[in-house]
């Protein structure tokens, strides 16, 4: 009897191991296929506004003079800000280690009171740097990270070396005399609206857009090189933002209030208009006094119709001997609203222990009850 040779176990699982690491390497390299590759990316802005509350409101920035602030500077230098980095995917990153001094120009800003005065100012990006979001499809960007802005304020007392090798490009911050407010977040956006609209970019990546930040208040400036920081500090503690553009020279006009209606300005209504008194009241309800003394009352009247009650008189009335009150007290209400207005009552010697204060108009009153003692 001859008996069938058995297949041995391990050719089979030979053959499964290898498919296996077929399917695997198969979808290994599916997966790499699909991972995103950093590409580079430059962003350049030579438009730009700054608003620092009321006395800098967006106001121009870029693009810079090339000569500027002095003549006697190294020319020529930047007249606008690019950015280098990297894409990925739609992540945006920017480090600061490769966006140094030369990357920004000195830009200025008008003097408020002195007339064609000029105060530089320029910044830089801190670490890490900025990070932030691309949308292909819609051109929304965003960036965030923290950078400082830098003002001179003059002549350094100093000898003019630059801040750093970064700083060859440009003149030396070492060179002047000048106020450092540090670490300012930058959280800049398409979207933002306030204090100046951003735009989404039309042209492809940073291309034909603008990005805002904007600002509750500015970190206090430190001296840097004598800088006198002293006035700045006063004006910087304000709302504020920073508009930076791609070939858009004005941004958009802020959107203006709302037009009026009969809900906002009852004026509007049309007619009927009348008025309503519907609610009169005192207060406090109760209220203990001494005899002699005078206390103070607060008359409160409601007008519910669609146009202001002008001037109208709500009647003062006292039970109880030896006390002196107004007849009437005037008021005007507005449409829709409640008004307040206060009055004296003297309570004079020997008076009642107990006085009630009734005012009344229109069928409504308020009391006030006196506890004289």
């Amino acid at each position: 009897m001859h008996e069938k040779p058995i297949e041995p176990a391990s050719r089979g699982i030979k053959i499964t191991g290898l498919a296996l690491l077929a399917l695997t390497l198969a979808f290994g390299m599916i997966g790499l296929s699909g991972e995103a590759k950093a590409s580079p990316v430059t962003l350049k802005f030579d438009n730009g506004r700054l608003t620092i509350g009321a006395i800098f409101d967006n106001a121009t920035v870029l693009p810079a003079s090339s000569t500027f602030p002095s003549d006697s500077l190294p020319t020529p230098q930047r007249t606008d800000i690019e950015l280098n980095g990297d894409l990925t995917g739609s992540a945006i990153t920017i480090p600061a280690a490769t966006n140094t001094g030369a990357q920004f120009p000195y830009m200025h800003l008008m003097h408020p009171i002195e007339e064609g005065l000029r105060i530089p100012i320029t910044m830089r990006l801190n670490e890490p740097g900025l990070t932030g979001t691309w949308d292909e499809a819609t051109g929304a960007m965003t960036l965030e990270g923290k950078v400082d802005l830098i003002v001179v304020t003059g002549t350094g007392t100093t000898f003019p070396v630059p801040d750093g090798l970064g700083d060859l490009g440009v003149p030396p911050l070492g060179l002047f005399a000048r106020c450092r407010i540090n670490d300012v977040p930058m959280s800049f956006s398409t979207a933002t609206q306030q204090p100046t609209t951003g735009e989404p970019f039309t042209g492809g990546f940073g291309v034909h857009g603008a990005l805002t930040a904007a600002w509750d208040a500015l970190p206090e400036a430190t001296s840097e090189n004598g800088g006198d920081c002293g006035d700045l500090n006063k004006l910087i503690p304000v709302p504020g933002g920073l508009w930076l553009s791609n070939a858009i020279v004005e941004p958009k006009p802020q959107p203006g209030p709302p037009d009026p209606t009969c809900e906002t300005d009852f004026t509007l209504c049309p007619p009927p208009r009348f008025t309503e008194i519907d609610g009169v009241r005192l207060k406090p309800g109760r209220k203990k006094v001494k005899p002699g003394k005078k206390v103070v009352l607060t008359l409160r009247v409601h007008n519910s119709g669609n146009v202001a009650a002008r001037k109208i008189k709500v009647k003062i009335k006292v039970k109880g001997r030896r006390v002196r009150a107004p007849r009437t007290v005037t008021l005007t209400v507005p449409a829709k609203r409640w008004a307040k207005k206060r009055f004296a009552v003297k309570v004079k010697r020997h008076a009642k222990r107990r006085v009630v204060v009734i005012a009344s108009n229109n069928g409504w009153s308020g009391r006030t009850y006196l506890k004289v003692r």
